[in-house]
């Protein structure tokens, strides 16, 4: 279930990334803070943005942060984090993102189940009205507990 990985340690509302790489940074020292990911990790998540773009933008306004599988990943994880204010990739397109995803993986494998349950996560439109409007966090995680 979604709701044992993103728990509301992992959830952060009302964020003011000044970009995209901020926005990272952010999403990423959640998973610091819980000793999900290594340091690393989160420099992974920018360079996989600098060398491929945003692709990981799955539905408009919500971006799926990642980085390469492996050592730097202390386990499976998942994060939130929700912006008071849109942030746009400048330097491709000016693409708007409205919250991020941070998701780290130890192996290309290990991980499928909780993908799954993010990409049902994604098609309940009351959860994506609460993360690109910047609901409140009580809100969002109701959403969450029901997956």
């Amino acid at each position: 279930m979604i709701s044992n990985v993103l728990t509301e340690t992992m959830v952060q509302t009302n964020a003011s990334p000044k970009n995209w790489e901020e926005a990272i940074r952010m999403a990423g020292q959640l998973l610091l803070d819980e000793k999900k990911v290594k340091p690393e990790f989160i420099n992974s998540m920018i360079e996989t943005v600098n060398t491929y773009g945003p692709y990981m933008i799955l539905v408009p306004k919500v971006c799926f942060f990642h980085g390469t599988p492996g050592s730097d990943v202390i386990e499976p994880c998942l994060s939130l984090c929700v912006f008071k204010d849109p942030v746009f990739f400048e330097e491709y397109e000016n693409k708007q993102i409205n919250c991020c995803f941070a998701f780290g993986a130890t192996d290309k494998d290990s991980h499928m189940e909780m993908l799954k349950n993010v990409v049902q996560l994604l098609q309940d439109q009351e959860f994506i009205q609460l993360i690109t409007n910047n609901g409140s966090k009580s809100m969002i995680m109701e959403c969450i507990q029901k997956y």
